[in-house]
């Protein structure tokens, strides 16, 4: 399978310790100009697992990606030698056209629910029924504005004076 030259190949290090992330260890060759000689240096990196399909000693072939957090910017690609359970009885590690479109599907709920949470209602998932409004709850309040909080008070005061 031909691979893009930033894909690096390395060895997990540590898996099943973080949700979805896995730690890997890339080597390369640094030349000393003093000692005229090649060392390895080791490097680690933080990589996405979306499925845990990956176990220590996992060589795995990883990729630069989208940042999924502030440390995790790196994905399996593949599964070059596992260790271990063979790798149809693991979870499948999903490609990158599959993970954007999950990406893309979450931030399209998530502009969804802003933009109903901005027309005063929010959408309640499980029932699809409409949480009252801010003014609807202030209405069915015993007691007034003096019972709301403090913010929601100033909110409503707002509201009103707008209208």
């Amino acid at each position: 399978m031909p691979f893009a030259p930033q894909t690096l190949c390395g060895t997990v290090v540590s898996a099943g310790k973080m949700m979805k992330a896995v730690k890997v260890r890339t080597s390369k060759q640094v030349y000393n100009s003093f000692l005229r000689k090649h060392f390895t240096a080791h490097q680690s990196h933080l990589v996405s697992d979306p499925n845990s399909s990956l176990r220590e000693g996992d060589v795995v072939r990883i990729a630069p990606a989208w940042r999924a957090s502030k440390h995790i910017r790196h994905v399996v690609t593949e599964i070059v030698s596992p260790w271990g359970p063979p790798v149809e009885e693991r979870p499948p590690i999903p490609d990158l056209e599959e993970m954007a479109e999950e990406m893309r599907a979450k931030r399209e709920a998530k502009i969804e629910r802003r933009a109903a949470k901005r027309q005063g209602h929010l959408i309640d998932e499980d029932d699809g029924e409409q949480e009252p409004t801010l003014k609807e709850r202030h209405t069915n309040v015993i007691g007034g504005p003096e019972v709301l909080g403090g913010e929601e008070r100033v909110v409503l005061e707002r509201e009103m004076r707008n209208q």
